[in-house]
């Protein structure tokens, strides 16, 4: 009893530093009085609200070509610290020609943290400048952040006024001071920081919410000079620095907890060892309060290496640091990770710039064994580089599962990235968090904008090498979340997808063979009945024959919307329907049992 007890505390403790927003330089232990940190937590509520609504204009029709963003009212402060504005994209339904009246569904969802029941937020809608609604799907995913700041009408007054007794009642949310447009709220969830419903917990998941923990973490924030090893619990506070020459070994059983708004750069010259084993994984986290963690809490981890790209440029973040045009395959390896989770990161530090759970720059990485999880933009998204993965489970995302770019892998085949056992599984909306326009399972570029330059040409920009990769054994589950894809491969990609099940997404797969010179092939690769490949593959093909669910179970998480909080965990087996030797994620065995993360929250 005294030692839950005690754990209890920590748990308390480590919600406080993430409710708070410090910034202290170097390197300290926590000594927040634990039970001091329980008293004055449960005297900070904080509430999660998850609006989906409807965006309509003047004509009452649904705007699918609209933004949305709401702000505190000025002088006001309803939202809790660290949020900013937050912003979403209306939805399109198809990518082909222009929707019939009323068909566009125009969805947003807005998901903002308040300590408060009851206030007042700013809501502006916008729409494109360039475009009306006339215009196809397709053109409007493909428009820059930039480009949505047509003012539809005035900024108008969303009332919030939550109800704990019945937190799914839509009157929760009303608009008034709107002009020339209006929306409608389709649904309201909310949830309250510290309730947590969790059955039968996997060991990740107890890594990754601190049951492990017997004291408060260690705090880390500015820069890191010297090589360490992290142990135990680590909090992350504003934007971390790894400068050139250290190397950070982190055990297994660790958990790394980032703050609201944090993110670690490793930059070119510094090293990541994260090896973590199935009866003690790593878990890399939101720092906030068990039950109210949602997909871009914290920025994740960026990784900056040696191993080029075929472009000079600088990456994302508050802080954006220069990657590629120099440095060539396969350079130093900088990153090792084994059995390791990266969860809730991906946060947006500007209007269209977000990070990811796992950026890779101009990186040489070996991954075995790793869960990119809840991710807000890509799961894992690779600029260039080259690397040696292997079972790779991809969960929750709300952007791209795999998102390669920029020449990863290599010139040619031969010296190409072999990624073999990677399964890929989007949870419903119903879960939280606001999907991408574009949320595929697979996204891969060659080089960067397809700039009608053959990308493994001597012409190519700075390297002569396109992403050139193989995926073999793999299963992509999807949500049906209108514009996503079960793969696009384009910009001159070079890829080879062999041995692979794609079912529930949007779409299937689509190939852009554009003047970049785009090959790719397909081997005994099925996706789902009734859907078929956009553009050509130049060899092979996808055999669309999957009439429902491939796998032996989801969990619950799509099918009964459970969003992972259920005793039962999913099952990426292949069911006896589709099942064959060398077929899918799961084909020599259920890899991801017992350490993964599956929580929606």
């Amino acid at each position: 009893m005294k030692h839950s007890f005690r754990k209890n505390l920590v748990l308390l403790s480590i919600a406080l530093i993430g409710f708070n927003t410090l910034n202290c330089p170097g390197e300290r232990p926590d000594t927040t009085n634990l039970l001091t940190a329980g008293i004055i937590i449960q005297n900070l509520p904080e509430y999660t609200v998850i609006l989906t609504g409807t965006l309509r204009g003047a004509d009452t029709l649904p705007m699918k070509e609209g933004k949305v963003t709401i702000s505190d009212v000025s002088g006001s402060s309803f939202l809790s610290a660290g949020q900013g504005s937050i912003s979403d994209f209306t939805t399109c339904v198809t990518n082909g020609a222009p929707p019939a009246n009323g068909t566009a569904d125009g969805e947003f969802i807005l998901l903002f943290k308040t300590p408060f029941l009851n206030g007042n937020l700013a809501f502006a809608p916008n729409d494109s400048a360039t475009l009306s609604n006339a215009n196809t799907c397709s053109q409007i995913t493909a428009l820059p952040a930039s480009d949505f700041t047509n003012v539809t009408g005035p900024t108008g007054t969303l009332a919030v006024n939550i109800n704990l007794n019945d937190r799914t009642n839509v009157s929760q949310i009303s608009l008034s001071g709107n002009t020339g447009y209006s929306i409608t709220v389709k649904s309201v969830n909310v949830f309250l920081k510290g309730e947590y419903t969790l059955q039968s917990p996997t060991v990740g998941e107890n890594v990754c919410d601190g049951a492990r923990l017997t004291s408060g973490p260690i705090i880390k924030s500015g820069s890191i000079t010297r090589s360490e090893t992290w142990s135990g619990g680590i909090l992350l506070q504003g934007t971390v620095f790894v400068e050139p020459g250290a190397t950070i070994n982190v055990t297994p059983g660790t958990v790394i907890l980032g703050q609201r708004g944090s993110s670690v750069f490793f930059k070119r010259g510094a090293r990541l060892v994260s090896n973590g084993t199935a009866a003690d994984p790593i878990c890399w986290t939101s720092a906030g309060g068990l039950g109210s963690r949602f997909p871009g809490d914290w920025g994740g981890i960026v990784m900056i290496g040696d191993s080029g790209a075929t472009r000079a440029s600088n990456t994302e973040g508050t802080t954006p640091q220069s990657y590629g045009g120099t440095g060539s395959l396969p350079g130093t390896n900088n990153i090792e990770m084994s059995y390791t989770i990266v969860e809730f990161g991906g946060n947006e530090v500007a209007p269209g710039d977000e990070l990811n759970n796992l950026s890779l720059y101009s990186s040489n990485s070996t991954l075995t064994y790793v869960q990119s999880h809840r991710g807000l933009d890509d799961q894992i998204e690779a600029w260039g580089g080259t690397g040696s993965w292997s079972y790779i489970l991809a969960t929750g995302g709300l952007d791209d599962d795999l998102d390669l770019d920029e020449g990863f892998g290599g010139p040619t085949l031969a010296s190409g990235a072999n990624i073999s056992n990677f399964i890929s599984h989007k949870y419903p909306a119903a879960c939280g968090g606001s999907a991408s326009t574009d949320p595929h399972a697979l996204e891969w570029d060659g080089i960067h904008n397809d700039g009608g330059i053959a990308c493994n040409s001597p012409s190519a920009p700075l390297l002569a090498r396109c992403t050139t990769a193989t995926l073999n054994k793999f299963t992509l589950i999807g949500a049906t979340i209108p514009g996503g894809q079960a793969g696009r491969l384009r910009e001159g990609v070079q890829a080879t997808l062999t041995n692979g099940v794609a079912y529930g997404h949007a779409l299937g797969f689509r190939v852009d063979a554009a003047a970049a010179g785009t090959s790719a092939s397909a081997t005994t690769v099925r996706g789902q009945s009734g859907q078929t490949t956009s553009g050509t593959f130049a060899s092979g093909s996808v055999n669309y024959n999957i009439t429902s669910l491939p796998i032996v179970s989801d969990g619950g998480i799509n099918t009964e919307s459970n969003c992972g909080f259920a005793a039962t965990k999913p099952d990426y087996t292949l069911n006896a329907t589709y099942a064959a030797a060398g077929l899918g994620g799961a084909a020599d065995g259920q890899w991801w049992n017992g350490w993964a993360v599956f929580r929606a929250r």
